[in-house]
């Protein structure tokens, strides 16, 4: 599912789409992307507002870490968020839900 265009996600920082009713977090490092669910597992803070450093995402709330491609939590490895395969085609970027 299209979700944007790759010029429209600014790198190192993270943006929320909609889709087929739920919320993800985009985020590109370089002309790699990256989709997990929005939603801290914890308190439920927006991911896509956390810092991004290298290949992680903090929350913004608490700063749990979380992998950008598998959503696994560093600090709690029993906690994680949901990823999801991104692909990027030409300059339109496809989310699979």
């Amino acid at each position: 599912m299209k979700v944007g265009r790759l010029q429209g996600i600014e790198d190192g920082r993270g943006r929320v789409v909609e889709v087929g009713g739920r919320e993800l977090a985009i985020f590109r490092q370089g002309e790699r992307v990256y989709a997990l669910d929005n939603v801290c597992p914890h308190r439920g803070a927006a991911l896509a507002s956390g810092d991004v450093k290298g290949d992680t995402v903090f929350c913004p709330l608490h700063a749990w870490p979380f992998a950008l491609e598998t959503g696994e939590c560093s600090e709690f490895p029993d906690v994680c968020v949901q990823s999801f395969d991104v692909r990027v085609e030409g300059e339109d970027v496809l989310v699979e839900l």
